[in-house]
């Protein structure tokens, strides 16, 4: 592919620079505008923004950190460095102090960039010949916008509630690279429109077929989408776009073929794993790093004997059970992308809440004989009842998506269920740390610099 124009690459990460400095809100360098010198002329130019590093990597972590898959002792937890995750672990009321957020910046600088293309695109005109590759191109840019303001709603922003969303605080939600336009917290419910209509764009922009899974595509978009109206509690829009997803993209790595027992049982299924719609890593966090977590005993336990999970994620490190290496090849960095079992989880339990009791046991009874030992499945009845059922997708949604970023999201959700709402608590040597249900700590604080800057309105704690 062609590599793209150095000068562009120079003037976007100029403004990227700045706008972290001066967290997107004031004292921005303008992007110039004698284009002949900072603007791609090709439309692979354009494309070729979108393989810079940050697109897919350094995602938003924060969640994890907060999340109760795992603890880490009080020696561990002292002996981190980074102050930000150790408030987090035990949600703490001032989790930034004075330190800026690698989450919230990483994530508008990707915003930028995707509006970046959205400008420049716009002034290339559709031709016959161009049309593919300028719709892949500005479907690119819908989709990266919609999955970051997603994942900073999912730690910055209450709990997406029909009834109160028109008045809960939202995300700023910038349209444009110029950051000398200041934009102040939008609604939650506006927040959640931007989404879905870029993630709309982007389903009826990209295409279909999984080239390579760096890049969008037509079916992550439509998972996306099944994942945000799942979060919304919207369960037959959310079953829908599952549906639509699964359709196009139905293969499972079947764990019976690979060697669980080895210490890096995916290292190489990192780039060909056919169940991986779109690749993306969360950012480095020390606590989460296998030499200091330790997998919390009750997940633990939930995987049963022959369930290949419990040995391909999982491995006793002397007194504690940590993690292998996943689906990003190592123990340090985890993957948070898309895949065939999250799509298939979605529609499961959207069937379930539906009350479509038969096709929500054949998604788990699908899912469940590529990740049971062969000859050990038991298949699942249909005559089970909607809430045993119910309470079996939430499981098997836990331990399939494990560490993927994904439980933060769902306790979230869950708070709003009187039958599934969990407090969290923490231990450090005899020092309780408790998130209550309820609790205005479900929500970070927006980072402090943000705030200064940009004159926004901070969340409750």
């Amino acid at each position: 592919m062609k590599t793209f124009n150095f000068k562009v690459y120079t003037a976007i990460s100029m403004a990227a620079t700045i706008m972290l400095a001066t967290s997107c809100m004031k004292e921005f360098l303008d992007i110039k505008r004698d284009k002949s010198q900072v603007i791609p002329v090709t439309l692979e130019d354009y494309r070729s923004i979108f393989e810079h590093h940050q697109m897919n990597y350094e995602q938003t972590v924060l969640g994890e950190v907060s999340g109760d898959d795992y603890f880490v002792s009080a020696q561990r937890w002292n002996g981190l460095a980074d102050p930000v995750q150790k408030n987090a672990y035990v949600w703490a009321d001032n989790i930034f102090q004075e330190e800026t957020s690698g989450d919230w910046n990483r994530a508008y600088e990707r915003i930028l960039y995707a509006n970046f293309v959205f400008e420049g695109v716009g002034d290339i005109d559709e031709t016959t010949a161009n049309k593919a590759l300028r719709d892949e191109v500005l479907g690119a840019a819908h989709f990266f916008r919609a999955v970051n303001l997603y994942q900073l709603a999912q730690v910055f922003c209450k709990q997406y509630d029909p009834s109160t969303a028109s008045g809960d605080l939202g995300l700023p939600l910038r349209t444009t690279s110029n950051v000398n336009v200041e934009y102040q917290r939008a609604s939650l419910e506006a927040t959640y429109g931007q989404i879905l209509s870029d993630l709309e764009n982007a389903e009826r922009l990209l295409p279909s077929q999984i080239f390579y899974s760096l890049r969008p595509n037509r079916v992550a978009a439509l998972a996306m989408l099944a994942n945000v109206h799942l979060q919304m509690g919207d369960y037959q829009s959310a079953y829908t776009y599952a549906d639509a997803a699964f359709r196009i993209a139905p293969e499972i790595l079947d764990y019976n073929d690979i060697d669980v027992s080895s210490n890096t049982p995916f290292a190489q299924h990192t780039w060909n794993n056919q169940e991986i719609i779109f690749y993306s890593e969360m950012r480095f966090a020390a606590v989460l790093m296998a030499a200091n977590l330790e997998v919390d005993s009750t997940l633990y336990a939930s995987y049963h004997e022959h369930d290949l999970r419990k040995q391909a994620f999982f491995i006793p490190n002397n007194d504690r059970i940590t993690i292998k290496p996943g689906y990003s090849g190592n123990d340090v960095i985890m993957f948070n992308g898309i895949t065939t079992p999250e799509i298939i989880l979605v529609r499961a339990e959207c069937n379930t809440r539906r009350g479509e009791i038969n096709d929500a046991v054949s998604d788990l009874n699908n899912l469940l004989s590529h990740r049971i030992a062969a000859g050990y499945l038991e298949r699942i009845d249909s005559d089970i009842s909607q809430s045993e059922l119910l309470q079996l997708v939430l499981s098997e949604r836990r331990k399939e998506l494990v560490y993927r970023g994904r439980r933060w999201h769902d306790l979230k959700r869950f708070g709003q269920n009187p039958n599934l709402a969990k407090p969290l608590m923490r231990n450090l040597d005899g020092t309780e740390y408790n998130l209550p249900i309820g609790s205005q700590k479900w929500v970070l604080p927006i980072p402090p610099d943000v705030v200064r800057l940009g004159g926004l309105v901070q969340n409750e704690r």
